[in-house]
């Protein structure tokens, strides 16, 4: 069977429960069952954490109860969504129109070349037939270049495009066909799948984690001030990859960032089980990553505080910055950011008291705004 170009899925995570067990508890000097007691009271808590998540979060390391997992996170986002025609969590799942929204407003976002969609339309040029799509990547004129899902998640379907030999594109280092990628892409994405620019990081970032995009995932709550940076995370990818989720089988860096000046206070490599904290670059390793500033900070908590401002629906929102050679690109937008990036980067909970008294300001200010959520 021909190997598969894009990946679309990603494995569940799995453990070994009893060498978990074992495992945590020499480190925290508790018995297993002790250990075990706490994971199952995480289970049938309120935040409804798996096993997985208990070890791979980090909920042992502090209280359960301050974490989230999939399930609760879910429910807290909607929590911080309005009802009715302000939600726009539709609207903002489609990077397309998302784009045209924040664009028309003067807030930069990547340029789109072409797309692929069997049937919807596009201002782009739009490709309707997997040979169509196959001639267009297979031209050296229409690349570099980047394909996403318009739907998508986790950079699943997401890949890099550049110049090969005829009928042959480079998807991040490695020449497959054009045409037998045409027929993926045709398969799986058949509403939309954006063709976009190829955008570049400053030389100094690339120096420090590769030429793959590490995006900045920067979190606003609207507060009585208006929106206001809640966290950033710096998510690198793996080394060799280039999107910045870990989808690979291989783990990535998150970097917690001090939302006031953008210095990266601390950085994990992988998950808080089978991880460990790092303090330089995987790439080039006599660089130090803790305490280096990203450029253009101020330049990146303007144009997500005041890009939240279009969505009065939303307290919170999770933005996804690319740091690029032409400044701050708002790269997606979500209103289900995964606050697990947060614990990993921060070796905390997201439920902290500090989160969750501005969380509850922010909730209440919202329902005097534009109504009550969609969500408990």
């Amino acid at each position: 069977m021909a190997q598969r170009i894009l990946t679309t899925s990603v494995p569940k995570p799995s453990i070994d429960l009893s060498a978990a067990l074992t495992r945590v508890a020499r480190l925290t000097r508790r018995s297993p069952v002790k250990v075990a007691l706490d994971v199952m009271a995480a289970m049938l808590s309120a935040q409804k954490l798996t096993a997985a998540e208990y070890f791979g979060q980090g909920a042992w390391l502090g209280s359960p109860t301050e974490y989230v997992g999939a399930t609760s996170n879910l429910r807290l986002n909607k929590s911080l969504t309005a009802a009715g025609k302000v939600d726009l969590t539709a609207l903002m799942h489609d990077k397309y129109l998302t784009g045209i929204i924040l664009e028309a407003n003067g807030f930069p976002v990547p340029r789109l070349k072409a797309v692929f969609s069997t049937d919807r339309a596009y201002s782009a040029e739009t490709l309707r037939t997997p040979e169509a799509l196959a001639n267009w990547i297979g031209d050296a004129g229409n690349t570099p270049a980047f394909g996403k899902p318009v739907d998508g998640s986790m950079a699943l379907g997401s890949i890099p495009l550049r110049a090969a030999a005829r009928g042959m594109v480079d998807v991040g280092g490695r020449e497959v066909e054009a045409a037998a990628l045409a027929r993926e892409v045709a398969k799986a994405f058949p509403r939309g799948w954006l063709i976009q620019e190829l955008l570049r990081q400053p030389a100094e970032i690339e120096t420090l984690i590769g030429p793959g995009i590490g995006t900045l995932r920067v979190v606003t709550l609207w507060e009585a001030a208006g929106p206001q940076i809640l966290y950033g995370v710096w998510r690198h990818p793996a080394v060799g990859t280039w999107v910045d989720a870990a989808i690979f089988g291989r783990p990535n860096v998150g970097c917690a960032l001090d939302p006031a000046t953008g210095e990266t206070l601390s950085a994990h490599l992988g998950d808080h089980f089978n991880g460990k904290p790092i303090t330089h670059s995987l790439v080039t390793p006599d660089l130090p990553l803790v305490g280096y500033h990203l450029p253009g900070w101020r330049d990146i908590t303007r144009i997500c505080t005041e890009a939240h401002r279009l969505f009065p629906g939303h307290a919170l929102l999770g933005w996804d910055i690319a740091v690029t050679e032409r400044g701050p690109v708002i790269s997606e937008l979500n209103t289900n950011p995964l606050h697990m990036s947060y614990q990993r980067a921060f070796k905390r909970g997201f439920l902290n008291k500090d989160h969750v008294s501005r969380l509850d300001a922010a909730r209440a200010l919202m329902a005097g705004r534009v109504g009550k959520s969609v969500g408990p």
